[in-house]
């Protein structure tokens, strides 16, 4: 853009100073002219503007030297963002122009990569860190002792490659990556997608698919909540983040002005859940979170499907139903099934949501042998919370750079309790917790939270309640 405004500014420099020795250069070819020079002022501004537009577009359509006349717009130039293979140009010694040929490009195949030419994808992301302090011998995802946690740094990409075709992907960072200090976080992709969108009511999506069962897996970014720790039911029952590889559809109807439908059904790997056989080693109480399935290959050849239908009749409610049903084992003999609701009512400040979940495990017991191939047949959990989002005036007036008019406070009270095992008393992930909550949003992407946990065991009595401080944003 620099570049066209000043060759605009030069055409306009030499047509003023061609205008300044216009009259005295007439005079030398014709004695009948003035001896007074003809003013600039005589020539319009309109007319100045017209005759440089016009010489601006003779210098654009004019054809360098040693070119090849034919139109090669369509083939990249050499240079950053040529892709490895394309075809080079040459002109032979007779002057005729030949194309053929696909070489790399020496040190600058590096950049040879067609978003270098054509940028095209947004980067994000977000981070949280969390203190958390637990007493006794601590509760699911809060610990004994005073700890402090870089949870989670998260990019994610997204690119509108059509009209019709995008690419959607995040990089979950956890605890500091594998190379931490401790060697005890991990890098994973929590999701990579890509999209071809037909109607708003059918689009195709392919990758490692966000799985949608309930509602907070959907949305289980950090920077969208508003408690620290994410619901029992969520970790333990719907393994959130809950991603598998996959292919399928997804899409929105509209009955009405205000009232639409979302759908999603996909076709996935499912769970390996290990072996049934006598003698096989399978998953226990402690859940199936480390059994999801693998990203390249399948356990048992078996798909599973996925599916959930959200309903939203007015603004401000939604109700939703969801299910993941495959088989588990290695043998192909028993299958899995997820069921999950969730809801969401939202009022003024005030806000209700919660979400339940039930599996039922083909070839498990009551009498669960872990190391026998025999987990658990029943397990089930849920969580119900209440929001009530609020800003007092005279904070705004009194710090009006720290409360502005995106600001909000919001308080919040959690019940959840879950259950790996629903026909045996006591296992140890028969838990309940309570959790109040508050938190402060400078603005709507940005959170710092602070809640107290009360936490029941069935398995053991003792006190496991504790604190939880977390920072978290997107960027």
């Amino acid at each position: 853009m620099m570049g066209w405004f000043m060759l605009r500014a030069v055409v306009i420099f030499c047509f003023v100073v061609s205008m300044a020795g216009l009259t005295n250069v007439a005079q030398a070819r014709d004695e009948r002219l003035s001896d007074s020079p003809t003013p600039i002022s005589s020539v319009s501004k309109e007319e100045i503007e017209r005759i440089v537009d016009q010489r601006l577009e003779d210098i654009m359509r004019r054809t360098p030297q040693n070119t090849p006349p034919t139109d090669f717009s369509q083939v990249p130039i050499r240079g950053l963002g040529q892709t490895n293979q394309s075809q080079q140009r040459m002109q032979q010694g007779s002057g005729d122009w030949v194309t053929g040929g696909s070489v790399l490009e020496g040190g600058r195949t590096v950049y040879a990569k067609p978003f270098v030419r054509a940028p095209k994808t947004i980067i994000g992301g977000y981070i949280d860190f969390t203190i958390s302090d637990c007493n006794n011998a601590g509760s699911r995802d809060c610990s004994e002792g005073l700890e402090f946690d870089q949870e989670r740094f998260v990019p994610f990409f997204y690119s509108q490659v059509t009209d019709r075709l995008s690419v959607a992907a995040e990089v979950e960072i956890e605890h500091g990556g594998p190379q931490g200090n401790q060697g005890d976080g991990d890098v994973k992709i929590e999701f990579a997608t890509m999209d071809y969108r037909f109607e708003d009511w059918f689009n195709l999506r392919g990758g490692i698919i966000l799985i949608p069962m309930g509602r907070f897996n959907l949305v289980h970014d950090s920077p969208l909540n508003d408690l620290p720790l994410r619901p029992m039911v969520s970790r333990l029952i719907i393994p959130s983040t809950f991603a598998e590889s996959g292919i399928g559809f997804f899409g929105t109807v509209y009955p009405t002005q205000l009232s639409k439908v979302d759908y999603e059904f996909y076709v996935t790997q499912g769970f390996d859940g290990g072996s049934s056989a006598p003698g096989g080693t399978t998953f226990g109480e402690g859940g199936y979170r480390g059994n999801k399935g693998s990203f390249q290959t399948d356990n048992n050849e078996n798909k599973a499907i996925v599916s959930r239908v959200s309903v939203s009749p007015i603004l401000g409610i939604e109700v939703a139903g969801s299910v993941h049903h495959g088989k588990w084992d290695d043998e192909r003999d028993h299958y899995m099934t997820i069921w999950a609701v969730d809801g969401l009512i939202q009022r003024g400040p005030f806000e209700l949501l919660g979400e339940a979940a039930w599996t039922r495990i083909g070839g498990g017991s009551k009498n669960v042998a872990a190391g026998n191939g025999t987990p658990p047949k029943r397990m089930a959990g849920y969580f119900v919370q209440g929001n009530y989002h609020f800003m007092p005036e005279i904070l705004k007036r009194m710090a009006p750079t720290h409360f502005g008019d995106s600001s909000t406070f919001t308080a919040i009270v959690r019940w959840g309790e879950v259950d790996t095992n629903t026909q045996r008393n006591g296992n140890i992930n028969d838990l309940q917790r309570l959790t109040l909550g508050i938190n402060f949003r400078p603005v709507e992407d940005s959170v710092i939270k602070f809640a107290y946990t009360f936490n029941d065991h069935k398995d053991n009595p003792q006190s496991r309640n504790g604190w939880q401080f977390n920072m978290s944003t997107y960027f």
